[in-house]
């Protein structure tokens, strides 16, 4: 019930400002926004920060204050102020800044950037607009680490450009994950088939073979995935 009470009293702050830089001075506040990112299917960026910090502070100024940074809509922006939220700090093992963390905020806590000192605008901004075009949605709704799997590889796959290689590793993280825990032919499937995703297509087709899967008792989605490993296309 706190929780709704908490989604309630914010949202409407979002909602009257384009761009909006949330501050979160303890765990309840923190915890609170990533609630609300949560219910927006949104990413989340986390700058850690300080007042003594100088390079926070143009890193402030040049990248999170640009109009280009301002265009982005698909994130919600935490500033967490170290001094003040030291158990977040301590939480997230933050030993210098700046630090930008930008993660999925469901219980995976998935990182997708995870970015440690000053950087330039250009440096910062080029990563978060690739993020910015990915629909985060099927990600949100998913209930076991098969369906992460999966979301996260369709994102992949939906990049024509397919150049961020974290969302792979994310799905192969999370496919390895319910092969841990359930030892069938679809969780091995999924994790060779990242693996031809990741350009080692020979080494797909040997750990393929390796199975001796008897075409004629697998499911649709089995021979589905086992014709996407053995064709030349991704």
């Amino acid at each position: 019930m706190k929780k709704l009470v908490l989604l309630v009293i914010f949202i409407p702050i979002v909602s009257f400002s384009q761009f909006s830089k949330f501050s979160a001075n303890n765990i309840q506040e923190f915890e609170s926004w990533m609630n609300y990112a949560e219910l927006e299917n949104k990413a989340v960026i986390i700058d850690f920060v300080a007042d003594w910090c100088g390079p926070c502070k143009t890193m402030d100024k040049q990248l999170w204050n640009s109009e280009e940074f301002k265009l982005l809509k698909n994130y919600v922006f935490i500033e967490v102020d170290i001094d003040k939220n030291t158990s977040l700090a301590r939480k997230y093992g933050i030993t210098s800044i700046p630090r930008v963390i930008v993660e999925v905020a469901n219980n995976q806590k998935d990182v997708l950037i995870d970015k440690s000192g000053f950087r330039s605008k250009n440096q910062h901004l080029g990563e978060l607009q690739y993020i910015n075009q990915f629909d985060l949605k099927e990600v949100y709704l998913s209930n076991n680490e098969s369906e992460y799997g999966n979301a996260y590889r369709n994102l992949f796959l939906s990049d024509r450009k397919k150049s961020y290689t974290t969302l792979l590793k994310l799905s192969s993280k999370h496919f390895k994950k319910a092969l841990k825990k359930e030892k069938n032919t679809i969780n091995q499937l999924n994790i060779i088939y990242n693996l031809k995703l990741k350009g080692s297509s020979k080494k797909a087709n040997k750990n393929l073979e390796k199975l001796k899967l008897d075409k004629a008792n697998l499911s649709e989605i089995e021979n589905e995935i086992v014709q996407n490993i053995i064709t030349n296309s991704i």
